[in-house]
């Protein structure tokens, strides 16, 4: 999967997940932060990733994930 469809599927899972419109999203936006999101948000997204993706996500790599760019990084060389 190419970088750019899978910052559009996290997109669209923070849509879901937090109401937070795609355009107000960029690769450097930091999740709690920028983006204001809770940890159970946060976990939320993880879940829906793993789901999307086929793969599970350690937990001790969540800690790694303070930007969109840094959860896209990790999705493009770990997922199928």
């Amino acid at each position: 999967m190419q970088r750019a469809e899978i910052v559009s599927q996290i997109l669209a899972i923070l849509e879901d997940v937090a109401e937070i419109s795609p355009e107000d999203v960029r690769e450097d936006s930091v999740l709690m932060d920028d983006l204001d999101l809770s940890s159970m948000e946060i976990l939320t997204v993880v879940a829906d990733l793993e789901e999307m993706f086929g793969l599970r996500i350690p937990e001790k790599e969540l800690r790694n994930f303070v930007t969109i760019g840094d959860v896209a990084d990790y999705l493009e060389a770990n997922a199928g």
